[in-house]
């Protein structure tokens, strides 16, 4: 193999040779490159596939995110179901002690009315009593979130700001 080379002029009286086969090699990579013309677009696919990673990656940390505040807000659940009902046992004892009182004052027929609406009241206390007291038991027993809103479509979970 014969190997070309060109000379090239530099100054008035100074000449160098510069070897044709690597440039030529060169230009015949950069032509085989401008056919192809598909590197940008593999370049882009491969960037929109990497952005399309992250964004499943947050969501994939956004939906463990929310779980773990769900499980915790579910923990507290328990507590708040035990303290509400024993204050719904002391409100009523509290009215039954109170009708029982009234000895003095009014005379029935000016009370029998209100005596009547707490009556009622206090029975559909004791109804609200016993559906959160179910509904504690269930969501001690591990019974699922979905199976309990089902139960008790009317209940709305909410994040307190103050707890």
């Amino acid at each position: 193999m014969v190997d070309e080379f060109e000379i090239v002029e530099g100054d008035k009286d100074n000449y160098r040779m510069v070897p044709l086969a690597p440039i030529k090699r060169l230009e015949d990579r950069m032509e085989g490159l401008e056919r192809a013309g598909s590197i940008p677009q593999l370049q882009s696919l491969v960037n929109q596939i990497i952005e399309l990673i992250k964004t499943n990656q947050k969501i994939i940390n956004e939906v463990i995110r929310a779980n773990l505040d769900l499980r915790s807000e579910l923990a507290k659940l328990p507590l708040k179901i035990d303290q509400l009902i024993d204050e719904m046992r002391d409100l009523i004892g509290l009215i039954e002690h109170a009708g029982k009182e009234e000895l003095h004052g009014p005379t029935s027929e000016t009370m029998k009315p209100i005596l009547e609406q707490f009556a009622a009241m206090t029975e559909q206390n004791k109804a609200i009593l016993d559906a959160l007291d179910n509904l504690n038991k269930k969501v001690k027993s591990g019974t699922p979130v979905s199976k309990l809103m089902a139960s008790y479509p009317s209940i709305k979970l909410r994040r307190g700001v103050n707890q």
